[in-house]
Formats: structure tokens, sequence, C-alpha cells
């Protein structure tokens, strides 16, 4: 049984940090020796090394930032639970949008009615947080006030805190605020009633489920399947060598880091330009030499040489059935079944990807075999080796990095770590990057992506 947690939050909203160019010091835990080049390590049975790395399930700490910041942001919410505001089920607008009509006082400039695109099936299996396509994110630190009409002196219809999420009907022109006149009419749950009104544009950011971008970055992988398997980097904690490095940077001008990578060199000679290219991401050999492979790399969209101990040839992505999109931009994620030429919505929610910070790192772009599934895993405390909890129900697609439930902290009582039980949510899923590379999902629908993946032949694929 869950303990859970529901939403709210007291004032933080954080800016995200641009990861691209991001530089700075290799944390001391991760830190190869510098400059030298691979050293193949002693070759393993593939299962051998599945063992082994399950064995040491213990990553360094997956929060960007501490857990207890949130936990103490949802509990602040939780005070509140009975007169919580939520978003509109899909259906729910559906319903509302058929009989909305413009006030005389609005120039309506877009309505909100997204769908799922031609090609992509309704098969939703997971219901837990059902909400529709298109929402607005509340980012005033001291939350707002929804109006009757789009006027600043409007008579107040509710209050939404901070974080929070309502459905998006309308965008539209109204009285000027803050030198601007754009205005959002939105709608809400509370209760089992529903109500709706406007929030001002001052107020917070749109957001979406961008299926169109979904589907498209699925169907791109689909045909790289179809022209033969894929095989993707092996490198998880330099079980297959440390690539080599130059200065102290801990990730590359894309954001790509240094430990859980190989080098990809721009010619067949490790005295060439290189780039890293991460644990897990997908690639299709084209030819070899005596110690390289000559790949195609869908994500980087060019051809590389990258040492043979870091690829696997025994292990493919030959056929596509399983595949989950999380959209870096929008926060939020879908998981998608392949049936011969169709594509079924299995599952969308809510969630939280990683933030650049003296010890996290981006989640990173790219399409990535889905190579293993973990019930739980344990965690360090940052700039320690010291383990500080768990993540339940978790698929790893790159090197430490998982889509997983909400992180657990042990608490210490009589001088030993306890497991206070799992945590269903967590406010802050869905709101701004968060964590350490990880995708951060509701823990119930983490449990339902980790019965449901079909790791041999899924993949997952992070958009931005």
């Amino acid at each position: 049984m869950y303990r859970k947690i529901t939403l709210v939050m007291i004032g933080i909203i954080m800016v995200t940090v641009s990861s691209c160019a991001y530089r700075r010091d290799v944390p001391p835990e991760e830190e190869p020796d510098s400059r030298q080049q691979p050293t193949p390590s002693v070759e393993q049975p593939r299962e051998d090394k599945l063992a082994k790395s399950e064995q040491e399930a213990v990553e360094e700490n997956i929060n960007g930032f501490e857990i207890e910041d949130d936990l103490r942001i949802t509990e602040a919410t939780d005070r509140e639970e009975k007169n919580r505001i939520s978003c509109l089920s899909q259906q729910q607008k559906i319903a509302l949008l058929k009989n909305i009509g413009s006030k005389e006082m609005n120039t309506v400039l877009e309505q909100y009615e997204a769908s799922l695109p031609e090609g992509l099936n309704d098969s939703i299996q997971y219901f837990e947080y059902d909400m529709d396509y298109d929402y607005f994110l509340i980012t005033n630190e001291g939350g707002a006030e929804i109006l009757e009409n789009p006027v600043p002196d409007a008579t107040v219809v509710a209050r939404v805190e901070n974080l929070d999420k309502v459905s998006l009907l309308q965008r539209l022109e109204g009285e000027v605020f803050e030198d601007s006149t754009i205005w959002y009419r939105v709608a809400f749950e509370n209760g089992n009633e529903i109500k709706e009104g406007y929030l001002h544009s001052t107020e917070g950011t749109p957001r979406n489920f961008r299926f169109d971008r979904m589907q498209d970055a699925i169907n791109e992988l689909r045909e790289q399947v179809a022209q033969g398997a894929l095989h993707f980097i092996s490198n998880y904690k330099y079980e297959n060598g440390v690539p080599p490095q130059e200065g102290d940077a801990a990730v590359d001008e894309y954001g790509y880091r240094v430990y859980h990578s190989a080098p990809a060199y721009e010619q067949a000679d490790t005295d060439s330009e290189f780039r890293y290219i991460p644990d897990g991401i997908l690639v299709r050999i084209l030819d070899e030499t005596d110690e390289l492979y000559h790949v195609n790399v869908p994500t980087f969209n060019g051809d590389f040489y990258v040492p043979k101990q870091y690829i696997d040839p025994e292990v493919t992505l030959s056929q596509l059935n399983h595949v989950i999109v999380v959209d870096r931009d929008q926060q939020n994620q879908a998981s998608f079944e392949l049936n011969e030429n169709e594509l079924n919505l299995v599952s969308y929610t809510l969630a939280t990807t990683g933030i650049a910070g003296d010890f996290s790192f981006v989640t990173t772009l790219g399409s990535y075999k889905s190579i293993q599934k973990r019930e739980r895993f344990e965690y360090l405390e940052s700039g320690t080796q010291d383990i500080a909890g768990y993540a339940p129900f978790a698929i790893r697609f790159t090197g430490g990095a998982y889509i997983h439930g909400v992180p657990v902290a042990y608490e210490e009582q009589d001088g030993e770590q306890v497991d206070p039980g799992l945590i269903e949510s967590l406010h802050t899923i869905g709101t701004f990057p968060r964590s350490n590379m990880c995708v951060r999902n509701f823990t119930s629908h983490a449990e339902f992506l980790y019965n449901w993946m079909d790791s041999v032949n899924g993949a997952v694929i992070v958009i931005e």
C-alpha cells in the first residue's frame, strides 16, 4: 500500500539550466584517468555482467535537489487535500468544449482542442492520473487567483497554488495587466464540481502532451529497426573501459557525460577528434576494422568509429514492441505499444527530468535501448559513499539513469536505517527538472511500466 502524498507548494520555482554547454569539474566518484585511451576490460559473458550489475545496484544520488525539499512542498499541499484543484480528464474537457461560448469581451486567439494524431490509437491501460492533453502550470510563487472574467479586478472563482495544474480551454485577449493582454480560459475540478475561469499569462505557462512529436520520433526509430537490427553502446560504470578525456569537464558540449560513455571518433583513428557517445544509445554497425566498429548513430545523425569493447555484437534491438517517450521540454511522457503497422497509446502522465548542478546532470536527448529493469535500487548521498535511500520500479536506459517511482529516503531509528515505505506522488512531478539524469514518475505509473515494459524489445526516447 503506498503512502499517498498529494500535491502543493509553498513558494519555490526554479529556473531550469540549459545542459548543452554546461561544463564543470568531474565529481570525485567518477573521475577517470585523465587523457588515457580506454583499456579493454576482461571480457565476460553478458549474462554475468548483468548479474553483477544487479548485485551492485547502488547509484549516485538520483536527486538534483534534496528529496526532502520535494516532500516539504508536497506535504504543504496535503493539508488542503479536500479543497484541491485538479485538471479535468480529456473526456470531461471535450464535453465542456462542445458547449463553450465566447464572451463579448473576449477575442479568442486559440482554442485548445488537442486530440490524438492520425495513426495513434487510444489503448490506455493506466488511469490513476487521468488528465487532458493541454494544461496550464502555475509558476507564480505566491499562487494565483482564477477570475470570473479576463480583467484584473474581476470576481475570484478559486485560488490555485504554485505548481498546480489546470485544464486549458482558450487563449484570448482581455484587459491589459502587467503590459500584456493575453489571458487563458481554464477549467478545473474541485471535489465533484467542474468550474472555469481566467488566468493571466504571467501566472504560469501552457503545457501539452506533444503526441505528434512523440509519434514522429517512434516512427523514425521504427524505420531504423526495419532496416536491420540495432546495437547499443555499453559502458555502465566503466565496465568496458575508461574513455579518453580532454580537460576536466564532466560533460561535452552536447551535455553527454564522460562517465558511462564511449569515445565516438570522427575517423578510423583513435588519435582523431571524438565526442562522447553515452551508454545505451542505439547505433547501427556499418563495418569494422581490427579494433573499431564503424557505426551510424541515428541520434547524432552521423557516422563514427567506436572501439569494439563498447558494443556487444550479440545483443541487438531487432524488434520494437514497446517505447517510452520522455518530453524534456514539457516535463511529461507517454508509453506506446507497436503492433505490426499500428501504434497504440498505453499511458501518458507527468514526469520530472534531470537538472545540471554540482552533483547532477540533465537527462540527455536521444534514442536508447531499454537495458534492464530493477524492482528497486539504492542511491548514495551526494559527495559520499553513504546510502541515502532507494528508487522503486526502475527501468535503466543509459548509464545510471532510470525511469522510476518517487525516491524514498531512509529514516534513522535507533542508529539503523529504516525503510518508511513507498511514496506515491510529489507535487513537483511534471513541473521543472529536479532529478539527476533520471526520469521521475508517480510510483504507481513506474510500477505499471515496470510490469509492462518489454526490456528485450523496448526503447526509451528523450525528446526536446
